[in-house]
């Protein structure tokens, strides 16, 4: 089990100090103390020698300004994060000057500070490795974009497979997609492949696969999408540890620009691998009550052991033609605004059906243009717009007769070529 980070508070201001060690403990950090600025924090950091040290930015600045030199100094490589008044732009750029690796905009927040101490944690452990030469032929590694539902038949699948292939069509993008859903992953047959190269393959040759012949062992999409299949038997999946699996999805960001991972619809231990591997989810859910119901608990749930929720982007796919839910209440329930919203469109899920995605089969239909739209979101290679959603009130499902009354109508989001 991985050792839970120490980190050590210092801060000229007592209350601060208390409020950080509160957040801290709730976050399952450890708190390897606190104490004031100047002689008293750098003492104290040399003689506990923590993981990471949180600075408060105090006014005038010399005196935290003086602290973190100090503490370059004596632990030169324990990272420092500043925190202070998230209007103050010149704290910021003096902070860094003087060697903080992070800043963190007050009030606190237990989400972004786990997310800060993970990250400068990480960036110190890359020059570690860069420092003694064990980095050598990593590499650079590729954008990995986790597809996830809490319930199956909300499209999850669909929305995988049409933006993996609007990547490599549409964009130019070098991209694999994985099937990572250990239950009853389709998306071979979703894409008319036959799998005769799985995840199987993969790992039983692991060792003498890397990203120049990993080619070999996918299959290729007439999109110029490269595809790893689940395995042909459900039951194989039982020899896939997640931890294997996290090796795949590292071999194939070391190739791929992106890498498209399509989950189970349950927060399993590989469904949970695949998430803390990814840099972006994209959470698919639908209008029914079930899958906000579901997606609800399973943000819950995320939440409660400090996944990073800024990787999360809420989607919503609308997959019936007479849904009478506002989108703006689903909102209100999951207590987040989405980040994208795919209309109801008939030659998506007709597409689904064949093998032949929408965004090649029918790139002009509604659903196929959001969905070409969201994938150019991923990328950053488009502007995302505000959702216009409706702002009346009402109960979470509406009737059919008072629909027809209300005119205000959830768009999809619409990206413009950057």
């Amino acid at each position: 089990m991985a050792r839970v980070p120490e980190v050590l508070v210092i801060d000229q201001d007592p209350a601060s100090r208390f409020e950080f060690k509160r957040i801290l403990r709730g976050a399952a950090l450890g708190f390897a103390g606190e104490a004031g600025l100047g002689t008293e924090g750098v003492s104290l950091a040399a003689e506990t020698t923590p993981d990471v040290i949180l600075c408060g930015m105090a006014q005038p600045p010399e005196r935290s300004l003086q602290t973190m030199e100090a503490l370059m100094d004596v632990l030169p490589e324990t990272p420092v994060i500043a925190y202070g008044r998230s209007d103050d732009v010149d704290a910021v750029r003096l902070a860094m000057q003087s060697g903080a690796r992070d800043f963190l905009a007050l009030p606190a927040d237990t989400e972004k500070l786990v997310e800060s101490v993970r990250k400068v944690l990480e960036s110190e452990e890359r020059k570690r490795l860069r420092m003694s030469g064990q980095a050598k032929g990593i590499g650079p590694r590729g954008l990995v974009v986790a597809v996830f539902g809490a319930k199956g038949g909300v499209g999850k699948t669909t929305v995988a497979t049409n933006v993996s292939v609007a990547l490599a069509s549409e964009l130019g993008q070098s991209v694999v997609l994985v099937d990572g859903d250990n239950a009853f992953g389709d998306v071979a047959s979703s894409l008319e492949l036959r799998a005769d190269k799985t995840i199987i393959d993969v790992l039983r040759d692991r060792e003498k696969i890397d990203r120049s012949n990993v080619e070999e062992y996918l299959m290729r999409h007439g999109s110029g999408l490269w595809v790893l299949p689940a395995p042909r038997e459900s039951l194989h999946w039982r020899s896939v540890t997640p931890e294997a699996f996290r090796s795949v999805i590292d071999l194939l960001a070391r190739r791929f620009d992106l890498v498209v991972v399509d989950t189970a619809a349950m927060l399993s231990d590989m469904s949970m691998a695949i998430l803390e591997e990814a840099n972006m989810v994209l959470w698919v859910t639908s209008t029914d009550f079930s899958s906000i119901n579901n997606s609800l608990q399973g943000l819950e749930a995320l939440q409660q052991i400090n996944y990073p929720d800024a990787r999360i982007r809420l989607v919503l796919n609308v997959n019936n033609p007479d849904d009478n839910v506002r989108p703006a209440k689903i909102e209100e329930v999951l207590k987040r605004k989405f980040f994208w919203s795919i209309p109801y469109d008939k030659q998506v899920r007709m597409g689904a059906q064949v093998g032949n995605p929408a965004v090649m089969s029918s790139p002009d239909s509604t659903g196929a243009k959001a969905l070409t739209q969201l994938a150019q979101a991923v990328t950053g290679s488009g502007r995302v717009e505000p959702q216009k959603t409706t702002k009346r009130g009402g109960w979470l499902f509406r009737r059919k007769d008072d629909e027809r009354k209300d005119d205000a109508v959830t768009e999809p989001a619409v990206a413009e070529g950057g």
